[in-house]
């Protein structure tokens, strides 16, 4: 990171645990950051990001879902990196998507296209659900007692998060900000 230079930083997801916590990391450090909501006129999520140190200045909120993934487009365009924390946590069945697994692969490869588009994007950074990571031991009843970066979910635990790790995967496995 170049000293004395401000960047723009996009997080999808703003208001989540993760997102949140992201943003206000971000401006601490002096970064100006746009923050992606599903809703803005949800006003708790939306004070709760407002509230930071360094929001008045630096943070600009846009609404957007990932169910309608261009329309974070508007959020990316200018920004150098893209923090991509958005998940879909309700999932219907008129959804385009059979179910949140499809919705998420389908998302991230959108808003890849769109940083690709941006022209100005460098780097893209992706979380995956926290529920790709589990506490549930091997026979997917009991649970760990310690969770780190070795507690994936089993693939085949009846749960459609369990696929988004492999499946999100794969798309990563292609050469950088190639996306099919």
């Amino acid at each position: 990171v170049e000293e004395n230079k401000t960047y723009k930083v996009c997080v999808t997801g703003g208001a989540g645990y993760i997102g949140s916590c992201l943003v206000k990391k971000l401006l601490d450090k002096g970064y100006i950051v746009h923050a992606t909501l599903r809703n803005l006129e949800d006003e708790s999520k939306v004070r709760l990001l407002k509230r930071l140190s360094g929001a008045h200045e630096r943070l600009k909120l846009f609404e957007a879902d990932i169910y309608r993934a261009e329309e974070f487009e508007e959020a990316i365009q200018g920004c150098e990196f893209v923090f991509h924390v958005a998940t879909p946590l309700l999932h219907s069945q008129g959804s385009q998507y059979k179910d949140k697994t499809e919705a998420t692969v389908e998302g991230v490869k959108k808003i890849g296209r769109i940083c690709l588009k941006s022209g100005t994007v460098k780097r893209l950074i992706y979380t995956a659900s926290i529920v790709a990571a589990s506490p549930l031991k091997e026979d997917g009843i009991t649970f760990k007692e310690l969770i780190d970066e070795t507690c994936w979910t089993p693939l085949n635990f009846s749960n459609p998060y369990s696929q988004q790790w492999l499946w999100v995967s794969l798309i990563f496995l292609l050469p950088p900000f190639q996306f099919i």
